[in-house]
């Protein structure tokens, strides 16, 4: 039993890493190609107007430290929430784009898991300029 709880308090303690990732087109199209919005933490060489500033947010709770009931993860963010709001605004892709993102750690999961009545806070806020290609 004590090396169950010793390799236990082992696993927790060990570092690790977590790599949140969502994938979605980061090249400029031609404007009105199949409708799909780019996005870039960069800038663009194609011929743009700016259509102003985007910030969108996110706000859940983790369950149990692990389950997002929300979607307050990137993929949610920018799939459900950055892509509508950049074609209500009539864009074709964001550029400059930088993102937060609640994250915790393996100890804190753990704490959410023990003291489930308690739900850890969870959030998701990206920023970016919304585009207009140019025609041409």
């Amino acid at each position: 039993m004590r090396t169950t709880l010793l390799c236990f308090a082992l696993a927790l303690s060990s570092s690790c890493t977590v790599v949140n990732s969502v994938s979605l087109p980061s090249v400029p199209g031609q404007p009105g190609q199949d409708g799909e919005v780019f996005v870039t933490a960069g800038d663009i060489t194609q011929p743009h107007d700016v259509l102003g500033m985007v910030q969108v947010h996110r706000a859940g709770v983790l369950l149990f430290g692990l389950v997002d009931i929300i979607g307050t993860d990137l993929e949610a963010g920018f799939r459900e929430t950055l892509m509508p709001e950049v074609k209500r605004l009539g864009g074709d892709g964001v550029v400059r784009v930088r993102y937060h993102m609640t994250q915790y750690t393996p100890w804190a999961k753990a704490l959410g898991v023990l003291f489930f009545i308690f739900p850890l806070p969870s959030q998701v806020t990206i920023t970016g300029q919304v585009v207009k290609l140019k025609a041409g």
